[in-house]
């Protein structure tokens, strides 16, 4: 029986192991968040060739995959595979990401996994799934795959510059979290059951289904603004001050009232009836409500725009850079960017694991792990001899960098 013995016991899933044979970010993020609330996560990289996160300019690596340990096997070497069957006999829940089909085609099928442990709940993340046309369960995928695919690329348009500007992982983001939920079901459910479950994950699937408007379009093809245009809304969007732009979320029929007075115009009347939700720009409301808005903002700057409607109880927010974020007091209050050391001893800063607990909190305890850092720990516990060890790296079924460094 594998088990952490450096991790300390804390957060809500601290009776869950995981084991993750995945790469990028879509999978991995789904392990690291149940890593960041407690569980005992075992992440598997490629023994003949590490992520590739490892060699970016960034430090993606870094905060996407925290609190985990780390063994580099190669699956299709024959103890390489027995050994990833041996984490899955006492894993709760295993997640791959690849090609539809990739895990049978090693000899990792379902049905494979569940002759080890009937109860396993395992996750399938890809970018088109495991089943349904052929050529498309094969195609390649990455986060702006999911995206353009879905139709959420086209849906954030904006005609008025360069038109398609991708979502910095918005798919990958999206997938993890959707995923996440519906392992943690599948494991509520095996531990009542004894029996697990495949999760079939694909990123344009959750892309597509992360649109309020898909449903007009499938029920009576009607379309709307997209993000770059005009809402349909007079005064949702960015609007222009002196000094730069202000997102306005004019919505709600107190918010119109407040908003119509702020701005001095009438409301309750023929033109702007009580109780309405929205003033929409196809109405002489919401023009002349958007004519006054934009006028009103265009004499103030963006602090003094957004003090005043604040103080009427508007939504608005001024568009944050990084810097802004982090200089932020309420950003501060609530301890939203935390630090830790590499395994490199370099100080690393990112944001903390979310949501907030009260009483079982979550919390960063381990950096990102090395290169094949935890190889001898992990395999030691599934039973294999030093012997058995030193024939897998031999064999290259096993490997590691010896000085745990990045390719960085």
């Amino acid at each position: 029986m594998w088990r952490n013995k450096n991790k300390p016991d804390f957060g809500t899933l601290s009776d869950l192991k995981v084991v993750s044979a995945s790469s990028s970010l879509a999978g991995p993020f789904i392990a690291t968040i149940m890593a960041e609330y407690g569980a005992d996560v075992v992440w598997v990289e490629n023994a003949d060739a590490p992520d590739f996160t490892r060699g970016t300019p960034n430090w993606q690596c870094e905060g996407e995959r925290r609190n985990c340990r780390d063994v580099a096997l190669k699956l299709r070497h024959p103890m390489g595979r027995e050994a990833l069957l041996r984490l899955i006999e006492d894993a709760d829940i295993f997640i791959e990401s690849s090609k539809g089909g990739q895990f049978d085609r090693l000899g990792l099928s379902d049905e494979v996994l569940w002759e080890r442990n009937p109860r396993l709940v395992i996750g399938h993340v890809s970018g088109f799934g495991q089943t349904g046309d052929p050529d498309y369960v094969k195609r390649p995928s990455f986060d702006a795959i999911g995206q353009a695919f879905s139709g959420y690329l086209h849906e954030n348009e904006n005609p008025y510059s360069p038109p398609y500007a991708v979502g910095q992982f918005a798919s990958d983001y999206t997938t993890s979290l959707y995923t996440g939920m519906a392992l943690l079901a599948a494991w509520h459910k095996a531990r009542v059951t004894g029996v697990g479950d495949s999760i079939d994950a694909t990123q344009y699937e959750y892309m597509l289904r992360t649109s309020i408007y898909s449903i007009d379009w499938f029920t009576n093809k009607k379309t709307f603004p997209t993000a770059g245009e005009q809402n349909i809304n007079a005064g949702w969007g960015a609007y222009k001050c002196q000094d730069g732009y202000l997102f306005c979320c004019f919505n709600g029929a107190a918010v119109m009232k407040r908003g119509n007075e702020l701005l001095g115009l009438p409301y309750g009347d023929e033109t702007f009836p009580a109780g309405s939700s929205t003033w929409s720009i196809k109405t002489e409301a919401g023009r002349i409500f958007l004519e006054a808005l934009e006028k009103w903002l265009s004499e103030r700057t963006v602090a003094d725009a957004e003090k005043e409607m604040l103080a009427h109880n508007i939504p608005v927010s001024r568009i944050n850079t990084f810097a802004d974020v982090e200089k932020d007091p309420h950003v501060q209050a609530r301890g939203d960017i935390i630090e830790w050391e590499s395994v490199k001893g370099t100080k690393i800063r990112a944001v903390a694991p979310l949501p907030k607990f009260t009483n079982h909190p979550a919390q960063v305890w381990g950096p990102c792990p090395a290169f094949g850092q935890h190889n001898e720990e992990v395999l030691g516990e599934l039973g294999f001899t030093d012997a058995e060890i030193e024939q897998m790296y031999a064999e290259g079924a096993l490997n590691n960098d010896p000085e745990l460094k990045y390719s960085r």
